[in-house]
């Protein structure tokens, strides 16, 4: 299940296990608040278990979730980053025995920020729930609720460009916008706003970059390659370049993919990047995103080997990607 579904599903049944998992950390402890206020526990301190998954065995963790909750309805057990060290001491698995028999008072959450293959084992008994990040769509109906309930003023392209500036990061959003209902004092929030207090995260400045380029504004691309390049390595504008026109040309030789098919091919876990590549591949062709690929492979070479400055290099690149893209 998705985190934006998990309140729904919280309101109808209280599952037996879940695992909370994804790239986007806000929305992990945010989906584990939201368990924990479904419960309704009132006496933490008998009826909230923490174990960590690094040294508890398995049998302690069912036999944690097998006793009774003392003056709750329900019994929490949360198990944070379960590994391959947490194994069973038996041939028979005392964990996979519970899941399969569980208590309709206990409830165990599994809150593993990173993936695990430990948990393979138990995944069929196990109801996910992705906090990867959210696509900016999304974010913008999340905010416009949370912004209507704290009365703070803010027009619908700047929370939009926000959003894009953060990298559809919840932590980094809330705490950007905290910072501007702050500095605007009861005042709207605008785009100016946002442009004059909020960095641009690097993911989104190199796919801005990429954008100047494909609509052929030199100008623009130009200005930004001086942001981007002031006080930096050449190798910090290149390499993501390099994997944005990789990603590019595997989306234009496979077109006829939708957006969670290229996702899962590529191992992108937000499908919004998807979106913002198709928009890009528009103006190219296989041949030219190849013929772009080889020179910055050939860039990144000939600085490795000294045939060539890094601030010459990267103005080079993007000047070459500028006569390719015609």
């Amino acid at each position: 299940m998705k985190f934006i579904e998990l309140k729904n599903d919280l309101s109808k049944k209280i599952r037996p296990a879940y695992l909370i998992s994804g790239n986007d950390r806000f929305l992990c402890y945010s989906a584990l608040s939201q368990i924990k206020k479904a419960l309704k526990i009132e006496y933490p301190q008998m009826n909230e278990v923490i174990l960590s998954g690094e040294t508890t065995s398995v049998e302690e963790i069912a036999r944690s979730a097998s006793v009774f909750p003392f003056m709750d309805t329900y019994r929490l057990v949360q198990v944070n980053d379960f590994s391959s060290k947490t194994k069973s001491k038996k041939a028979d698995d005392e964990l996979i025995a519970y899941l399969k028999n569980p208590m309709n008072e206990s409830v165990i959450v599994f809150f593993s920020l990173d993936d695990s293959d430990a948990l393979k084992p138990y995944m069929q008994f196990l109801t996910e729930i992705n906090c990867d990040k959210l696509d900016p769509d999304t974010i913008v109906r999340i905010l416009t609720r949370k912004l209507a309930d704290e009365k703070i003023q803010m027009s619908q392209a700047a929370l939009l460009k926000l959003v894009m500036f953060s990298s559809c990061d919840m932590a980094r959003i809330n705490s950007e916008l905290e910072k501007l209902a702050i500095y605007k004092a009861g005042e709207e929030i605008s785009e100016k706003d946002v442009e004059d207090l909020v960095e641009e995260d690097r993911e989104y400045q190199v796919f801005q970059l990429s954008e100047f380029i494909a609509k052929k504004d030199k100008k623009h691309a130009l200005d930004l390659l001086d942001v981007l390049g002031a006080g930096r390595s050449g190798f910090s504008i290149i390499a993501p370049l390099y994997n944005n026109f990789r990603r590019a040309l595997f989306v234009c030789i496979n077109r006829d993919k939708t957006d969670d098919e290229l996702a899962n091919l590529l191992g992108v876990k937000n499908t919004y990047a998807i979106k913002m590549t198709r928009s890009q591949v528009a103006f190219y062709t296989p041949r030219k995103l190849k013929s772009i690929i080889d020179m910055l492979y050939e860039v990144d070479k000939n600085i490795k080997t000294g045939k060539i400055k890094e601030d010459i290099a990267i103005k080079t690149v993007v000047l070459g990607i500028l006569k390719i893209r015609g």
